[in-house]
């Protein structure tokens, strides 16, 4: 069990957005976290990533669990380094390999000498997906990843990741890449409801 959340509340002040969140993930998970703007989806996933604090409850990861974590607002990535130098070199370890990696995600070499801040907002989603890509991690956290992608973008990162042997929790509003990730379950806020995934739900994907 690479992941388990019990009684996972989270506060603003007054404000509750998440009260008593259960969940567990299996080795090869897909779990598709469904819910309207604003219903606690993003604050979950900083929970799991150990970016904030939960008001209450425990978050417990298994044994050899890396994490890998996209950010909506890309704060995973360092601003006062280059694209390349934001991408790992543990198993990537010559400048050649990265800049073939961040090549293959529509970065070419200029870009990859650039600091983040002068990219665009899709370049920058690209830059996440790879740097998550040239890591270690076996738990991947998906705050909506394709968010300012193009179609054909979209399409490829689903595809990709829908292949790929880890385990994934995904927050996305998009019914294509949510499809092509093949998920095994639902985590549906703000009811608080964790189901096994069921085709229709597909349907549920695009609510803001």
């Amino acid at each position: 069990v690479p992941l388990e959340v019990t009684k996972l509340a989270v506060h603003y002040g007054k404000n509750e957005v998440l009260s008593n969140v259960n969940f567990h993930v299996s080795r090869g998970d897909r779990i598709v976290v469904i819910g309207r703007n604003g219903a606690g989806k993003s604050s979950l996933l900083r929970c799991l990533a150990g970016v904030q604090e939960p008001t209450n409850g425990v978050i417990e990861f298994g044994a050899n669990v890396a994490l890998g974590y996209f950010a909506q607002e890309h704060e995973q990535i360092d601003p006062t380094v280059t694209t390349l130098d934001n991408v790992s070199d543990a198993v990537l370890s010559t400048e050649r390999e990265r800049r073939a990696l961040l090549g293959s995600f529509g970065l070419p070499s200029k870009a990859a000498d650039q600091l983040p801040a002068t990219l665009s907002g899709g370049e920058r989603a690209k830059l996440g997906l790879a740097m998550l890509s040239a890591g270690e991690a076996n738990l991947l956290l998906l705050d909506e990843p394709t968010n300012n992608l193009d179609p054909s973008s979209i399409a490829a990162v689903g595809a990709m990741l829908g292949a790929w042997p880890g385990t994934i929790v995904a927050v996305s509003h998009e019914r294509d890449f949510v499809a092509a990730l093949r998920p095994t379950y639902c985590l549906r806020l703000p009811e608080e409801r964790f189901t096994h995934w069921r085709e229709e739900y597909l349907d549920d994907v695009e609510m803001r």
